[in-house]
């Protein structure tokens, strides 16, 4: 075991400079099926790790787990031995009643309600994607034809299932959010405090605004499925742009 890496259990030589992450363990293997020579480097709790080679460009999959806290350790490990460009691959609710389940988002900053950001900087300070990595990911949905995406800043929410105080969804979309997730402002914020590029891209799997679409909630549909495919297959043409 690594003395700087006891969470993800990691040497410096088993990743990649350019990592893509996730929320689950099964969705970074999926990453990994899309490699050549893909080799799992690393199991332990919820950080599940491969590395491989994608059109010849050495990338590393690992899994973060549910919430900013968790997602946290894993982020601040993997710069910690090499990390330079990082692009989370998740899911997340749309607050835009065009963009349906499905559809992709590109996130180009979040709001600070992670419950893990806020003690790691001011919360004035705000949590944006490395414009680098938000345009390479829209470059990338565009050179696409079966896409539907939208840009904008999605909430980093600290809970998925809310007690006393309610979740003021309507809210953030009046101001101008257009989805919800839980771990991208913790990304953001720790790749700004350790100097390193990061963005995420979104398969959307609801809309919490629409009764209908909450009461349907299924984020193992098909059609989030093919979304979540698409994602990825974005995320590592944009890091095949980032590396030239």
């Amino acid at each position: 075991m690594t003395a700087n890496t006891p969470h993800l259990r990691l040497e410096p030589s088993d990743i990649s400079p350019f990592v893509l992450t996730c929320g689950d363990p099964a969705r970074a293997k999926q990453i990994a099926d899309y490699f050549t020579n893909a080799k799992q480097v690393g199991a332990f709790r919820e950080y599940h790790s491969y590395t491989g080679e994608y059109r010849g460009l050495r990338v590393t999959a690992i899994s973060h787990g549910v919430g900013g806290a968790g997602a946290a350790i894993c982020f601040e490990e993997l710069i910690g031995i090499g990390a330079q460009t990082i692009i989370r691959v998740g899911t997340c609710g749309s607050y835009v009643r065009e963009l349906r389940t499905g559809g992709l988002i590109i996130g180009t900053g979040a709001t600070r309600e992670d419950g893990t950001s806020n003690v790691l900087a001011p919360v004035e300070y705000p949590a944006i994607s490395d414009l680098d990595v938000t345009l390479a990911l829209r470059d990338a949905a565009q050179r696409r034809g079966d896409v539907k995406y939208i840009l904008g800043v999605l909430r980093s929410d600290a809970a998925f299932y809310h007690g006393l105080t309610p979740n003021p969804h309507q809210y953030w979309a009046d101001v101008g959010a257009v989805g919800i997730e839980m771990e991208l402002a913790t990304l953001l914020i720790i790749a700004s405090l350790r100097r390193v590029r990061a963005g995420g891209i979104f398969a959307v799997d609801g809309n919490p605004n629409e009764p209908a679409e909450t009461s349907d909630y299924n984020p193992h549909s098909a059609v989030v499925a093919q979304a979540k495919e698409k994602a990825i297959e974005i995320a590592l043409e944009a890091m095949l742009a980032l590396s030239k």
